[in-house]
């Protein structure tokens, strides 16, 4: 919350009872606006030695239960606005975070409790999210008895730090551009003239970022602080062609600023443009780019872990190959440098395109294992928009059916009647198989969409049937197109059962409410084995399943059962899964070689968790033919 509007908030509350609808007209929002903003409030004013007392029809009064703690707490509110002082958590943390990199004193714990207006409690919490976010860069938050608390680590890495700690805020990254600070728009300028000159590219994302990181760069060289690269990095970055450009950026910098820059701060910006170039498709042709056999490996060892984990095979997209290997040329210098690239629609990437983030976290295993570390959701959410395109090439592919022709009559009828097929109905059709009745039971019907026979079938089989005469007449012909152009769904409700649609659940982890719904499959599916749980957690580690809105999408790491199925969760109370917190689960389980059917999948549960009132309806009603209903209407709407 804004401190203007808590600072609001509070001067309306007193001992005295006052409805939300006085409120609202009081600073001219709606009702339903107050009632959210005071229960942030309230979690704030709890800390700080007084809380919100709520009574239906009386409305809101603010109880003090710690005279001393609440005073101090509110003679600070009203000096924050001037001096710049945090009031949130997050706020805090941030804070904490560009001090202790800005100093290289020691700093007491009441040094900063009176900075922050805030108790030693209060500061504790907000300490260990601090250390946290450190580590992450390699920083360390020493502590000294007598002396107090300062950051410990390679100035590299500090840099880094202050750095995204601005670009992880989009509002604090907008206006650091958008700042009329002569230095940076001084930097701005230089670098689109060397860009424009040298035809480099590189997203808007990342232009950002290159010009925080060159600001602070400046800053930290004015305070003495400079990096240094080893021998090794050296030999590496002198083969870059981004280090002709550094150069040239240095020398511009140097000539603008009266700075003298060291020779490592060219490295270090070299690093950076390496980092978060674009090369297109049409630079590979001019045979500017020259990809490494190892990052085509590496893209064959990725493709065939999504086709392993998924059965969905993508060895063949030729244009996905080539996206993902110029993808992980610049991807590889931000892993040997612990570099970050923020991804401003991370979160709609995960719940529009939840099947093409999973194929990322998959294929992600791949980097893992090749440079031991962990591989950030930002970077998978990007390998997720390359994977995007070429499910949507494969799903346009697929809209030309794959045909079985069952004669009783012989070979030489069933291919006759394959060419009559192949001249009248080519445009709807894209492979074409023969078989007789007898033989029927033996066809894979796995990559067939419908059937197209001249005698009836006893069998049962999987895919719509279409009975026809031996040869096909001119009046059979308008009755055969719409056959074929009709869209053959897989139908969401088919994989939902009342079994395993389970209600008020109650349980205080993720851990818990996965055991409690695996227990519950097991009773129903037997070859659910205790490796089925283990596995779901295992995918969990890799990215969390967890969407905002309060939905998690939980399921193996690979396919495990024979059949595919959904058992679905509803908490009587949400609970925190990693970040955020969920209240409706879908735990499901896909069989192998179910590609296509995911996709539809995916497709609509991701419409369904994009819709808030959806989700609040079935969490309300907690009704298993509410969610089918819903989930039909949305499949329907979609075909």
């Amino acid at each position: 919350m804004k401190e203007e509007r808590l600072k609001l908030i509070l001067s309306n509350l007193s001992e005295n009872f006052i409805s939300a609808k006085i409120i609202a007209a009081n600073l001219g929002v709606s009702s339903k606006t107050i009632r959210n903003d005071i229960k942030e409030a309230q979690g704030i004013v709890e800390k700080n030695g007084a809380h919100i007392e709520v009574k239906p029809k009386r409305g809101y009064r603010l109880i003090i239960d710690d005279q001393i703690a609440y005073k101090k707490y509110h003679d600070g509110l009203a000096n924050m606005e001037k001096d710049g002082i945090p009031i949130t958590y997050d706020q805090r943390v941030q804070y904490l975070i560009q001090y202790f990199l800005s100093t290289k004193q020691w700093t007491k714990i009441e040094t900063l409790c009176d900075r922050l207006y805030i108790s030693q409690s209060s500061l504790s919490q907000c300490l260990k999210e601090v250390r946290n976010i450190l580590s992450q860069y390699n920083l360390e938050l020493i502590s000294r008895p007598g002396y107090g608390l300062k950051v410990q680590g390679d100035e590299f890495d500090v840099r880094l730090c202050m750095a995204n700690s601005v670009v992880e805020n989009t509002e604090d990254r907008d206006a650091f551009m958008q700042n009329k600070d002569t230095t940076i728009q001084k930097i701005i300028r230089i670098l689109n003239r060397i860009f424009d000159h040298s035809d480099f590219h590189m997203s808007d994302v990342s232009f950002q970022n290159l010009v925080m990181h060159i600001y602070v760069a400046l800053l930290r060289i004015e305070e003495g602080q400079k990096t240094t690269l080893s021998l090794a990095q050296w030999k590496e970055i002198e083969t870059w062609s981004e280090l002709v450009m550094a150069n040239e950026i240095v020398s511009a910098l140097q000539e603008e600023f009266h700075v003298a820059i060291p020779k490592d701060e060219s490295g270090y910006i070299a690093i950076h443009l390496a980092a978060k170039k674009t090369v297109t498709l049409d630079e590979t042709k001019s045979g500017n780019v020259v990809i490494p056999n190892d990052v085509y490996a590496m893209v064959s060892h990725m493709l065939k872990t999504v086709d392993k984990t998924y059965g969905i095979d993508l060895m063949d997209d030729l244009e996905l190959r080539m996206m993902l290997a110029l993808h992980l040329v610049p991807f590889g210098v931000r892993m040997d440098y612990d570099l970050v690239l923020h991804n401003p629609i991370l979160k709609d990437i995960k719940t529009k395109y939840t099947l093409a983030y999973n194929l990322a976290v998959a294929a992600s295993e791949e980097l893992k294992k090749h440079y031991h570390k962990e591989i950030r959701e930002d970077e998978i959410g990007y390998f997720a928009l390359h994977f995007n395109l070429a499910l949507e090439r494969k799903n346009k592919k697929r809209d030309k059916k794959n045909i079985l022709i069952v004669c009783g009559t012989g070979r030489g009828t069933a291919q006759l009647l394959m060419y009559q097929f192949k001249e009248r109905f080519g445009n709807y059709l894209n492979d074409i198989k023969t078989s007789d009745s007898l033989h029927i039971k033996t066809v894979d019907f796995s990559h067939i969409d419908y059937v197209i026979t001249t005698v009836p079938i006893q069998e049962s089989i999987p895919v719509p049937i279409l009975e026809i005469k031996t040869f096909v007449e001119d009046k059979d012909v308008k009755t055969i197109q719409k056959f074929l152009a009709q869209n053959h769904t897989f139908g969401m409700k088919q994989y939902f059962s009342k079994e395993l649609f389970l209600t008020h659940i109650k349980a205080s982890t993720k851990e818990e409410v996965l055991r409690y719904m695996v227990q519950s499959i097991q009773k129903i599916h037997e070859d659910v084995t205790e490796s089925f749980y283990e596995s779901v957690l295992y995918r969990e580690k890799q990215a969390v399943t967890e969407f905002g809105n309060r939905i998690a999408i939980p399921h193996p790491y690979q396919p495990m059962t024979k059949n595919t199925f959904v058992c679905v969760g509803i908490l009587d109370k949400a609970i925190l899964w990693e970040k955020k917190k969920v209240q409706l689960i879908f735990l499901m389980s896909m069989e192998k070689n179910s590609g296509q059917n995911l996709m539809k999948f995916y497709k609509v549960t991701s419409k369904f968790l994009m819709n808030p009132e959806y989700v609040k309806t079935m969490i309300h009603t907690q009704d298993f033919d509410t969610l089918i209903s819903l989930l039909s209407a949305i499949e329907s709407s979609m075909d």
